[in-house]
C-alpha cells in the first residue's frame, strides 16, 4: 500500500477525505490481514506510518482497520531491533481493534549473514522468516474465521 502520497492528517478534513485516503481505506478493507514492517525512529514508529494509521481510522466509527488481523516485523542494525517501535505500534493497533499476532516476535538485526552474497535472505534468516510467516498465515486464517 502506498502511503507517501497521503496529506498530513487533519481532523477538519474528515468529512472530505483526499482521494489518496479513500484509496488507502479501500485497500485495507479489501485485505484479509495486515503485515506491518517498520523501522524504529526515536523509539517509536515513523511519522508517515502513524499518519496513514490516523487517516484510515477516521472519521470516528468508520475505521478501515477494525477487525483486521495483523503481524508486525522490523529490522534494525541494533541488537534490540525494532522492539520499541513494534510495542508502540501494538498499542496503537489495540485501540483500533486490530488483533495482532503476539508470538513469535521478530526483532531482526541487520548484520552479517542476514543476506547472502547475491543480496537474498541468508539460509538461517530465511528459515526464521519462513517460520514466522507460516505462523502469521495461520493467525490470519484463524482470526478471519473467528470474525465471520
Amino acid at each position: 500500500m502506498q502511503i507517501s502520497d497521503l496529506p498530513l492528517y487533519n481532523q477538519d478534513d474528515d468529512a472530505n477525505q483526499a482521494e489518496s485516503v479513500k484509496r488507502l481505506k479501500n485497500e485495507i478493507r479489501a485485505t484479509q490481514g495486515l503485515l506491518f514492517i517498520t523501522p524504529e525512529y526515536n523509539r517509536s514508529i515513523p511519522g508517515v506510518l502513524k499518519n496513514a494509521i490516523d487517516h484510515a481510522s477516521r472519521p470516528y466509527g468508520q475505521s478501515a482497520w477494525a477487525g483486521k488481523p495483523a503481524g508486525i516485523l522490523g529490522a534494525s542494525p541494533g541488537a534490540s531491533g525494532t522492539a520499541m517501535a513494534q510495542q508502540h505500534l501494538r498499542n496503537v493497533l489495540a485501540v483500533l481493534d486490530v488483533p495482532t499476532l503476539g508470538q513469535p516476535e521478530a526483532f531482526i538485526q541487520v548484520k552479517e549473514g542476514l543476506f547472502d552474497e547475491a543480496g537474498n535472505i541468508g539460509a538461517d534468516s530465511k528459515q526464521f522468516l519462513q517460520n514466522w510467516m507460516d505462523r502469521y498465515v495461520i493467525w490470519v486464517k484463524k482470526t478471519c474465521c473467528l470474525m465471520q
